[in-house]
Parts: structure tokens; sequence; C-alpha cells
């Protein structure tokens, strides 16, 4: 993470097992910060990409690259709020680290296309899908390089304080850590394991449906998934795009939300979430819903700059799945040029 930060770079989202970055640019510096986000990736990989552990596992970093346009949209109310990024090109860079093998770069084809390919040792993996990036033919001048890269740093890192922009990042945060932070509590102390109950909901949409539509929909989602779970102790931790529609994390049993019977509730919420979203959703082609219990560790990740609170969670919980307006509530914000970053942490015995 901080490898990322150094280079300009924003976290999206921190997960168990991996994070997705975003750089942010102008159309015309596209190429550039290819370049950039290339030698940050390179550097990431010369680093970390094989640790030992006292457990007898190698974790083993595998890196996709896309470039292209996204939209940034808010979904939620007034209370709590998430961040979705969504676009054909972050299809793209899943498409781009899944194809990836341990230890390697891959670049999407528009990626690909948008890049200074004679800097690149490269391996076409498929045709107008994904090329491996092997290292440089020819390595990029560091002066230059540095001068684009001191324009992109985080302004974030030295912002003012603001209350009216503090209390609208309140909204993005769960309410069992507002509560610690408001009470003072020291980060290092909020780690722990402990056992909860968790629902992860995915839809997938058909093809065939419009952007905004989808916002609409996956809004409408999850404002009843909240709403529903929070009757039995559960929070909506996160919503997570992918190819062909989105994932609803739930969790029942956080701190200061424990409930007896917990597990009943989680299976009660899910019927009624299934209900709903296959009866009242249009343009859904697939609801699926996993359920399961068991230790996990909840906790602050990441570098001192940029952590979150997050958990490591198996990978059997993903296994299984394979009043206000909507207008009022979703925000679109203008379409950005970006470079993106999923880098995912493999466990090989």
């Amino acid at each position: 993470i901080s490898d990322v930060l150094c280079f300009g770079g924003d976290i999206l989202n921190i997960t168990g097992n991996g994070l997705l970055a975003l750089w942010t640019v102008e159309q015309n510096q596209l190429s550039d910060i290819i370049t950039l986000v290339a030698k940050c990736s390179l550097e990431i990989q010369e680093k970390f990409g094989i640790y030992h552990t006292r457990e007898g596992q190698d974790l083993q970093l595998k890196i996709g690259l896309s470039a292209g346009r996204i939209s940034q949209v808010i979904i939620g109310d007034e209370q709590r709020q998430y961040l979705l990024v969504i676009g054909r090109d972050i299809d793209g860079v899943q498409l781009a680290q899944r194809l990836a093998q341990a230890n390697e770069i891959v670049l999407s084809w528009n990626c690909w296309k948008l890049c200074e390919q004679y800097m690149f040792e490269v391996e076409i993996m498929r045709e107008d899908e994904a090329v491996k990036v092997g290292g440089w033919s020819h390595p990029p001048n560091a002066f230059g390089l540095f001068s684009f890269f001191s324009d992109i740093l985080r302004t974030a890192l030295v912002l003012d304080p603001d209350s009216a922009l503090e209390q609208t990042l309140r909204k993005h945060i769960m309410k069992n850590l507002l509560k610690k932070i408001d009470e003072g509590q020291p980060m290092e102390y909020i780690s722990e394991f402990r056992t909860v109950t968790m629902v992860l909901v995915s839809l997938e949409f058909h093809k065939t449906a419009w952007m905004l539509h989808l916002c609409h929909l996956i809004q409408e989602a999850a404002l009843y998934i909240s709403t529903v779970i929070e009757k039995g102790g559960g929070q909506l931790s996160r919503i997570f795009m992918f190819e062909k529609g989105c994932m609803f994390l739930c969790v029942f049993g956080l701190p200061g939300d424990k409930k007896p019977d917990e597990c009943a509730h989680a299976l009660e919420s899910s019927f009624s979430i299934f209900s709903f979203c296959w009866e009242n959703l249009a343009e859904t082609k697939l609801v699926s819903i996993s359920v399961t219990n068991g230790p996990v560790f909840c906790g602050m990740v990441g570098a001192v700059a940029r952590h979150e609170y997050t958990g490591r969670v198996g990978h059997w919980v993903t296994s299984v799945t394979q009043g206000v307006k909507v207008e009022e509530v979703i925000q679109k914000f203008p379409i950005l040029f970006f470079t993106i970053s999923l880098i995912q942490l493999l466990a090989q015995k």
C-alpha cells in the first residue's frame, strides 16, 4: 500500500487477500501513467513477490492492470454510503488479474493499446484480451517519470481539517468503528479475532441492462439489504462489482452487534433478501446467496497514510455463490480517465 501511495495511486478497496488501486489522470496522460504504474508494479513484485511464512506457506502476488474510463457512483442513504467504480475497464482489470499467475503482471488489451508499447518486453497471452509484462526493453527516463509523478501525488495526504468533509466521510465508515473512534480507542486495539456470521449476496444482471438502470438496481438492493439485516444485528460491510454484476457482503456479530441466534437471523434475512431481489429487481438474471459462520480476523489493514477496517474472510465464503428517491441518493460523478491495478495475494504451500 505504501508503494502504491508513493507512486501517486489511491486505494479504492482492501480485502483479505487483495487491493484495488486507482490513478486518475487526464486523457493525454494515459500512456505516461501506464508506464508509471507498470514501474510501481514491477517494484512491488521485486520487493514482495514471494514471502516465506513461518507456517510453511509462500505468499505470492499477481497483478492485473487496465486503463480507460470509469464512472464513480455513491450508493446508500444519509446514514451509510458506499463508493463504487463501474465501467468496461473494471471488467478488464479483473480479467487481467485472473489470467495472471503468481509473480506475474498482466495488462488488459485496452491498457496495452494505450501504453508506449516499445518500452515493454511482453508476451501476448490471448489476442484481444491480455498481455504479460516481462520487464523493460527501453527503461523509462527516471527524471522525466519523477517530474510527471510529482504532479499526481494524493492531495488527501495534506488536507487541512474540514468538519463538513469529515461528516461526509463518516458515512463511508461502519458504525461499530465510528463508535470506537469517537471513544478514542487506539487503532492497535481495534484488531481482533472473533466469530461472525457472513452472508454474501450475488446479483448477476442481463448484459442488455443500461448502466444507469444497473445503478438504480444496486441502490434498491443495498437499501433493502441494509434494512433487513440490521434488525438481526447485521451490517452491510462492502459492495463489490464483478464482470456480470455485484456482490453485497453482510456481517453479523461485529463488536456491539452480537445477538443470540445470530445464524438464525442470517438465514431469515437471506431468505427475505432472495425473495425481494428475485421478485422486484428487473434485469436480474441470477440471485445467489451463501451463508457461513466461523472465526475471522477483523481489524485495521493498510499503511499509516491509508488504512481501513476489514476482515480476512476465507475463500469458502465466496465459493458457494459462483423512502428516499433513488435520484436523491445516487450521485453520478463525471467519467474519469484512469489506470487501475488489481493486486492479489496468493497463498501456496
